[in-house]
C-alpha cells in the first residue's frame, strides 16, 4: 500500500491523552541548563581550535605531541566507568558532577600560568599534564551530567530541545570564536611574547566562564528516580549494557566513527597553517566560524526530524552525508579553496545531526524492561569504548605525522602530505561506521526511507521558496511601487481640478 504525504509527515507517536502543560520546576530546570550551556559552549570554543594549538605550538609541542594531545580527552573518558560505578552504588550524582567539573574548569587557570610557573623546556610537558589532568575530572563529571539530562528532559522533546541548546552554545561559540582569532591575529604582529600572553589570558578568561557553567548548574534539584544500590558489584553493573546486542553494535558504530574522526580535530588545524597557511582569523573562520553558522541553521531541522522520524534513521542520513567531510579538504589549497570547501560544507550541516541523533540513541538504549535504569552504567560504558578509540586514533595520527612529516605526493594531480593521507583515511572509516548501524534497536522510529523523503521534500520546498522569493518581492515591490505613483500624483490631479 503507498503511503500519502500525511503517512509520512505525522508525528511517530500519536498521544490520545491531552497534552499537559509543563510545570514551573521543568521550564526552570530547561531554562538553566541551557543557559549554563552558553558558558560552557563559550569555554569549550576558547579552549580548542586556534587558541589550543598556537598555545601548543608557542610551548615548544613536538609533532608526536600533538597526536598525544588529540588523545588525551579521549584518554580521559576511561575515568567515566568508576565514576559511574560510584554514582551507581552510592549516589552522590551531582556532588560528584559539580565537585569534579568545577575542579576540572578550574585548572585552566593553571594552565594560563604555565609560562610563569615552569622554566620554558616544560612548558609543553606541563601543558599535557595539566590537559590530562582537567579531561580526566571532565569525564569523571560525565556520567552525571548526561544521566541527570536524561532524567530532566522529556522524551518527546528532547530532539527539539537538545537542538535549541546546541544552537545557543553555537551562537555563543560563534562570539567567542571571532573574538579569539580577531585578538591572536592582532597580538601575533606584535611578537612572540604578547602571542603568549594573550593565548594565557584566553584561557583563564575561558576558565572563568567554564566554572560559571557549572555554578549555574549547581542550583537545580537532582530528579534521579532511582536510589543507590550498596551491593552492586561492578560486573553487574556491566552486564546489562554488554548484554544487550544492540547496545554492542552501537558501541561499534562509535568505536568505529571515533577512531575515523579523533585525530582530525588537531591534524586539521595543523594542515591549515602549515600547507593552507590561513592566518588565525581565517582559520578560525573556516574550521568553526562557518561551521557554527551551518549548523545553528541545521540544528532545529535535525532536532525536529528525529521527534517526527526516530534516531536512527536520522543517524544513517547524517552519518552518510559526513563521509567526504575529510576528504574533501585535500583540494583545499593556499591558491583554490573553494573546489573542497562545498563539500566540507555539507558535512558540517549534517554533523548536528549525527551528534543530536546519538545522543538521543543512547538515552533510548538506557532501560531495559524490568531493571533499574542504570543510564551511567550505559554512559560510562560507551564513554570507555569511545575512550579507547580515541586514544588509538590520536596515537595513531601522531606515528603517521612522525613518520611522514617530510612526505610528499600527489592524488589526481592535487598536493598530497601527511595530512590529506589522514584525511583520506578519515573519510574512509565514517563510511566503514555506517555497517554497525545495521541491527540496532530504535523503538517507535520509522523507516530510513522515509525520513530520507522527509528531507527531500524539505529541501525542495526550501529551494522552491529560495527561487520565488525574489519574483514575489519583485511583485511586491511593484504594487507598492503603483500605489507610491498614485499617491505622488494625487496632489497635481487635484491642482488640476480646482
Amino acid at each position: 500500500m503507498s503511503r500519502t504525504k500525511e503517512d509520512w509527515t505525522r508525528p511517530r507517536q500519536q498521544s490520545a491523552l491531552p497534552p499537559q502543560r509543563p510545570s514551573r520546576v521543568l521550564l526552570h530546570s530547561l531554562r538553566t541548563i541551557t543557559l549554563a550551556w552558553a558558558f560552557g559552549a563559550a569555554w569549550m570554543y576558547i579552549t580548542t581550535g586556534a587558541t589550543l594549538t598556537r598555545g601548543a605550538q608557542l610551548f615548544g609541542m613536538p609533532a608526536l605531541g600533538f597526536g598525544i594531545l588529540a588523545a588525551l580527552p579521549y584518554a580521559g573518558s576511561l575515568m567515566q566507568l568508576p565514576a559511574s560505578y560510584y554514582i551507581e552504588k552510592y549516589g552522590h550524582r551531582k556532588t560528584v558532577f559539580l565537585v569534579c567539573g568545577i575542579i576540572h574548569r578550574a585548572l585552566w587557570l593553571l594552565i594560563a600560568a604555565i609560562p610563569w610557573l615552569v622554566p620554558p623546556d616544560g612548558w609543553w610537558i606541563a601543558l599535557l599534564i595539566l590537559l590530562g589532568t582537567s579531561g580526566v575530572l571532565g569525564h569523571a563529571a560525565t556520567p552525571g551530567v548526561l544521566a541527570w539530562f536524561g532524567d530532566v528532559v522529556p522524551r518527546a522533546v528532547r530532539g527539539r530541545y537538545f537542538s535549541r541548546r546546541m544552537q545557543v552554545g553555537q551562537l555563543a561559540g560563534l562570539v567567542a570564536t571571532l573574538a579569539v582569532g580577531w585578538a591572536l591575529d592582532r597580538t601575533g604582529t606584535v611578537g612572540e611574547a604578547s602571542l603568549r600572553l594573550m593565548v594565557s589570558a584566553l584561557f583563564a578568561a575561558a576558565a572563568v566562564a567554564g566554572i560559571i557553567d557549572f555554578l549555574l548548574l549547581s542550583r537545580l534539584p537532582d530528579p534521579s528516580p532511582d536510589p543507590p544500590n550498596p551491593t552492586l558489584s561492578l560486573w553487574s553493573m556491566l552486564r546489562g549494557p554488554l548484554g544487550d546486542p544492540s547496545f554492542r553494535r552501537y558501541l561499534a558504530y562509535n568505536m568505529t566513527l571515533t577512531f575515523g574522526l579523533g585525530y582530525v580535530g588537531q591534524f586539521i588545524w595543523l594542515y591549515v597553517f602549515d600547507v593552507v597557511e590561513m592566518t588565525n582569523a581565517q582559520a578560525n573562520l573556516m574550521l568553526v566560524g562557518i561551521p557554527l553558522v551551518i549548523s545553528m541553521m541545521s540544528a532545529r531541522f535535525w532536532g525536529n526530524l528525529i521527534d517526527r522520524h526516530g534516531r536512527l534513521p536520522v543517524l544513517a542520513i547524517a552519518g552518510t552525508l559526513i563521509v567526504f567531510g575529510g576528504a574533501s579538504w585535500i583540494f583545499v589549497t593556499k591558491d583554490n579553496w573553494w573546489l573542497g570547501y562545498p563539500a566540507a560544507a555539507v558535512a558540517m550541516f549534517a554533523f548536528p545531526g549525527l551528534e543530536l541523533a546519538n545522543l538521543n540513541l543512547l538515552f533510548g538504549l538506557t532501560r531495559t524492561p524490568g531493571t533499574r535504569r542504570q543510564n551511567s552504567a550505559y554512559m560510562a560504558v560507551n564513554s570507555v569504548a569511545i575512550a579507547v578509540a580515541g586514544v588509538l586514533s590520536g596515537l595513531f595520527g601522531g606515528f603517521v605525522a612522525r613518520a611522514l612529516e617530510d612526505w610528499s605526493g600527489t592524488l589526481f594531480g592535487w598536493p598530497l602530505t601527511y595530512h590529506g593521507l589522514l584525511l583520506l583515511i578519515s573519510s574512509a572509516l565514517r563510511a566503514l561506521s555506517l555497517v554497525w548501524l545495521i541491527g540496532i534497536r530504535d523503538e517507535g522510529a520509522h523507516g530510513t526511507r522515509m525520513a530520507i523523503r522527509h528531507v527531500r521534500v524539505n529541501i525542495y520546498s526550501n529551494v522552491q521558496q529560495a527561487f520565488l522569493m525574489p519574483a514575489r518581492r519583485l511583485g511586491t515591490l511593484r504594487r507598492n511601487s503603483f500605489r507610491l505613483r498614485g499617491f505622488l500624483a494625487l496632489p497635481r490631479i487635484r491642482r488640476s481640478r480646482r
